[in-house]
């Protein structure tokens, strides 16, 4: 009953409304505007063309971003119809990599030539063995020049080494190559900060090699081949001592017995021969 009553009610609305609208009011139907269909459908389509560019445009963006490993194509806005990248990205880089080398091709001379070699000028081979005080403030100079030498090494190393104790000391690394080299060689300052491994009284080999080489290298037709032929030894000096105190470990005085037999020996046997070639010459009546 009640829900007939409402119908009644809606049906007679407008009628009612319409009769009891004072005059002096404005027209209702420019107060209550009804719904327009059209209108509601043109708008319904907007929203939905706006959400359909709205899904292209994150479908747009997740194909361009499954694609960024590769090509990038052109991506339009749906929104606004406009391009918003035009650039191509390359994926993996290829290509082949040109340029000249820098490295220095190992020559090979004739064989017949020989390896190149070092002579020293100073000190000369004249001068016969050679000693340097290890303790000594003046620097020790060597001086040499090169031989037969046609590959021109890249730097030269210059050592000593001690069969004695099986030792080698190096003096200089990567020395820059001159056709006349000269090196000087503080041995004392050497000796103070070489603690760990000092020098010994001893007999020495001067080595002068190339530093791209090796003291064991094997020789090399037109390269220098490692120098081992200047020998020199070394000393340390000993505290002064005053010559009446001083005593020589070998030496005596007084002859030992040994001395003594030697001696007489000596003399029997000097006045044996001249008795005998006497006789042998005037006769014995000679003798007495």
């Amino acid at each position: 009953m009640r829900s007939q009553l409402f119908t009644v009610a809606l049906a007679l609305a407008p009628h009612v409304l319409a009769t009891a609208w004072p005059g002096w009011l404005p027209d209702i139907d420019s107060l209550v505007v009804r719904q327009d269909a059209t209108t509601t459908a043109a708008s319904t389509a907007q929203e939905t063309g706006a959400t359909s560019a709205t899904d292209d445009s994150t479908a747009d963006n997740t194909a361009t971003t499954a694609t960024a490993t590769g090509n990038q194509p052109q991506t339009t806005n749906l929104n606004t119809g406009g391009i918003t990248s035009a650039a191509t990205r390359t994926g993996t880089g290829t290509g082949t990599a040109t340029g000249t080398s820098n490295s220095t091709t190992h020559r090979t001379y004739n064989a017949q030539d020989g390896a190149g070699g070092v002579a020293m000028i100073t000190p000369a081979t004249t001068d016969g063995t050679t000693l340097y005080r290890i303790d000594n403030t003046v620097p020790i100079t060597w001086v040499w020049n090169y031989t037969s030498l046609q590959g021109t090494p890249s730097a030269i190393d210059v050592m000593i080494s001690c069969s004695t104790v099986s030792a080698t000391w190096t003096l200089t690394q990567n020395m820059t190559f001159e056709p006349t080299a000269t090196f000087t060689w503080d041995s004392n300052a050497f000796q103070e900060s070489n603690i760990a491994s000092p020098l010994v009284v001893e007999q020495y080999t001067l080595l002068i090699i190339d530093s791209d080489s090796s003291v064991s290298a094997t020789a090399e037709a037109g390269y220098l081949a490692p120098y081992s032929g200047f020998r020199f030894g070394m000393y340390t000096s000993r505290p002064y001592a005053d010559l009446g105190e001083w005593k020589c470990a070998t030496c005596n005085a007084a002859p030992g017995d040994l001395d003594r037999t030697a001696l007489g020996f000596a003399v029997t046997m000097s006045i044996i021969t001249v008795m005998s070639f006497t006789w042998y010459v005037t006769g014995f009546a000679a003798l007495i």
